[in-house]
């Protein structure tokens, strides 16, 4: 792992690559970059004009690190200690497994686009890695009234900006009527928060329904619905992009 047996270092005699090594030990062995920003400071200081870029440079080519993800990275000698996915045999095993990929979908594209992330479902698994792994905020931020906070604790996935208020919301729809995730956003009527229900394209006229309802008409304007395939086509293409411009060195 780079560290000789019993020579107690500093902080700053640290490597990049070591610091990144502690902040993946210290998450199950993997973690998104984003994370990583966070965490790097507690093991190493930033040092040099761009220490994130160098941080990404590290995880893209240092042979200790694979890519498990979109902006995920993993110690490379601890791949097969990573969580494991079983395949869904029954229709509500697919069903819940769909629920999870999109969720892990939309979590890492946040992350990508450097939001901090949070979901309360922390152990459930996306393609090896447990969403609470790759969401970047362990705990939903007391941001307001407890109230408040208390409704969007069970969100699916949650967006927040710098400022640490919610930015997107994200309600993944598998077979719900829609209505208890619309109740949850209005309680959030008064911060500048964007509400996404995502289901499948079928159900879209469902959502249309309830959203038109007069009890959900301030904030019918801040309420998108989002198709699964949308989703999957986004993550897809930046996965497909990252490849890209990392072979060029761009």
């Amino acid at each position: 792992m780079g560290f000789l047996p019993g020579l107690i270092m500093t902080r700053n005699e640290i490597t990049f690559s070591e610091a990144i090594e502690k902040v993946m030990l210290e998450n199950d062995y993997y973690a998104p970059l984003q994370l990583i920003y966070k965490e790097f400071e507690r093991h190493r200081p930033f040092t040099g004009l761009t220490p994130l870029k160098t941080i990404q440079e590290r995880v893209q080519r240092d042979k200790r690190f694979t890519r498990i993800g979109l902006g995920v990275y993993a110690l490379t000698e601890y791949l097969e200690k990573l969580p494991h996915i079983v395949e869904p045999r029954t229709q509500l095993e697919k069903i819940s497994y769909k629920h999870t990929e999109i969720q892990g979908m939309i979590i890492e594209i946040g992350n990508m686009k450097g939001f901090e992330t949070y979901t309360p479902d922390r152990s459930k698994i996306f393609r090896n890695k447990g969403l609470g792994n790759i969401a970047s905020f362990k705990e939903c931020p007391n941001f307001t009234y407890e109230k408040i906070v208390q409704s969007i604790k069970f969100c699916d996935v949650a967006w927040f900006n710098l400022r640490g208020f919610p930015e997107k919301l994200f309600e993944v729809e598998d077979s719900t009527d829609f209505r208890g995730s619309l109740v949850k956003f209005t309680e959030l009527q008064d911060f500048r928060t964007n509400f996404n229900l995502v289901a499948s394209l079928q159900r879209k006229t469902k959502y249309e329904r309830e959203i038109s309802k007069a009890a959900f008409k301030n904030i019918a304007d801040r309420c998108r619905f989002i198709d699964y395939a949308d989703i999957e086509k986004y993550y897809d293409a930046s996965l497909n992009y990252h490849n890209i411009s990392h072979e060029l060195s761009l």
